[in-house]
C-alpha cells in the first residue's frame, strides 16, 4: 500500500508527536508532517497531502473562518479535519476540499476516532 501524506497543521510540536504516535498503530501507511503555521503550509506543494489536520486557533488567527480560505488561495482541494479545543460553533462556508468536524483534540487522541478521521470513515458512535 502506498502511503499516505498528511498535514498537522498546528502550532503544538507535542499535538504532533502524539498523533504520529497513534497513526503509526491505526494507519502505518500513514505519513504525517507538522507545520507549525498556516503560511508554512501553503509554501508546501500542497496537493501532495491527501488530508490536513487544521487547528482552529493557530497564531495569529482566531478561527477557521481567517484560515480555511487560505488553503483554498493555495490550491488545495482533497480533505481538511478541523481540530479544536473549543468549538465555538462557526459557519464554516463553501470550499474546493470536503471538510470534517471541528473534532475536539482530546478525541483525535482515540484510535478509533483519528482512524476514522484519517480513512474518511464515519466518525465512531459514541464521538
Amino acid at each position: 500500500m502506498s502511503p499516505i501524506s498528511v498535514a498537522v497543521v498546528d502550532d503544538d510540536p507535542v499535538e504532533l508527536v502524539l498523533l504520529t504516535e497513534i497513526a503509526a498503530e491505526v494507519s502505518p501507511e500513514t505519513v504525517l508532517t507538522g507545520f507549525s503555521s498556516v503560511e508554512a503550509f501553503v509554501q508546501e506543494q500542497v496537493q501532495q497531502f491527501a488530508l490536513v489536520l487544521l487547528d482552529r486557533r493557530i497564531p495569529p488567527y482566531r478561527d477557521y473562518s481567517e484560515t480555511l480560505p487560505m488553503l483554498a488561495d493555495a490550491g488545495y482541494d482533497k480533505r481538511v479535519a478541523l481540530m479544536t479545543a473549543h468549538d465555538p460553533g462557526l459557519e464554516i462556508g463553501d470550499y474546493p476540499f470536503s471538510i470534517t468536524g471541528p473534532v475536539d483534540k482530546l478525541d483525535l487522541l482515540k484510535p478509533d476516532v483519528l482512524k476514522a478521521v484519517l480513512t474518511a470513515s464515519p466518525l465512531p458512535r459514541r464521538w
